[in-house]
């Protein structure tokens, strides 16, 4: 009966542990005034990585909203490789869809870039994944269609590492000493957009 209660007890411990996934949250300013947030969770179990993001943007003025972004996407991940990912968006009314899954020729994508197959290897947009600043193109999750992007370091000490995206993005990143992602900054529609990283990073319950 002890083994029982003993192996019931671990097999508890091990789905409390499988239940706490991690979440990077950030406050996201328009020429220093808060206009919304991105949240990313990661969780990771049974050898599969699954990442929920979303991005919800608000820009008002005199009380009325002017613009407004919303984005959702889960990505599946697994040995390092995408296997999935469904995203939607709505960029001010202009609704777009991207699904991509993985098969024996490469990444099967639909999108507003229409159909077709990416390398087996390519990754997307997404900020959270240092591994993009390796690689020449990358699929955009708001049009399904692959980008051209080139990555260069501008700065390391103790704290991390800075880069810089030209191409088809441009953004200024950062990320600690372990490769999670800590800010971001870009020029949108003339105004310079800024990610502030939350303190208080935690586990999700479920």
């Amino acid at each position: 009966m002890r083994n029982i209660l003993l192996g019931l007890l671990l097999t508890s411990l091990v789905s409390v542990a499988h239940a706490a996934p991690r979440t990077l949250e950030f406050d996201v300013l328009r020429e220093g005034s808060p206009i919304g947030t991105h949240r990313v969770t990661l969780d990771e179990r049974d050898g599969e990585t699954r990442v929920e993001i979303a991005i919800d943007l608000a820009v008002r003025f005199a009380f009325v909203t002017v613009y407004r972004y919303t984005h959702r996407s889960t990505e599946s991940w697994r040995d390092g490789k995408l296997i999935a990912l469904d995203a939607t968006t709505d960029d001010n009314g202009e609704r777009t869809r991207v699904e991509a899954r993985a098969d024996n020729n490469g990444i099967a994508v639909r999108g507003s870039g229409g159909a077709y197959t990416a390398p087996a290897d390519t990754i997307p947009t997404s900020y959270w994944n240092r591994d993009k600043l390796a690689r020449r193109r990358l699929l955009d999750t708001q049009s399904g269609k692959l980008v051209d992007v080139e990555a260069t370091r501008v700065a390391l000490d103790g704290s991390g590492a800075k880069w810089r995206l030209s191409g088809d993005l441009e953004a200024d990143l950062a990320y600690g000493p372990g490769g999670e992602w800590q800010s971001l900054g870009f020029v949108a529609r003339g105004a310079r957009i800024v990610y502030v990283r939350r303190s208080n990073l935690s586990a999700v319950e479920r």
